[in-house]
């Protein structure tokens, strides 16, 4: 059928938390795993650590960003289907695309201060 709409999900997405109510997520990076139904969240750690509880299953990870600076992130868990064995790899995969997302975003920012120079 030619008008037969594809439903397919994207393996991850972010979730935006902007709605006639404001915003709800107040800017944070919740992003999910769409085959596993994993709802994971971003933090960045700076000076002030970041306090969860201990239940919470969380892995924190280093990215260089595009000016050289090494950040300290902390990827935690909410919810997830899938067994404690999967959750590790599936945190690995989620690692890799945030970081990809943020050379991303990185590059759109130089890209966008380029722009305002010229």
């Amino acid at each position: 059928m030619e008008n037969e709409l594809d439903l397919t999900l994207p393996e991850w997405a972010f979730l935006d938390g902007n709605s006639h109510l404001g915003d709800t997520l107040e800017d944070r990076v919740v992003l999910i795993h769409n085959p596993s139904n994993t709802i994971i969240e971003f933090f960045m750690i700076d000076e002030e650590s970041v306090e969860l509880n201990e239940f919470i299953k969380t892995k924190e990870f280093e990215y260089i960003n595009v000016f050289g600076e090494k950040e300290t992130h902390l990827i935690a868990v909410h919810f997830s289907l899938d067994a404690d064995f999967e959750l590790d790899k599936i945190l690995d995969k989620a690692i890799e695309f945030y970081k990809l997302f943020m050379d991303w975003e990185d590059a759109s920012l130089i890209i966008e201060e380029t722009s305002k120079d010229n």
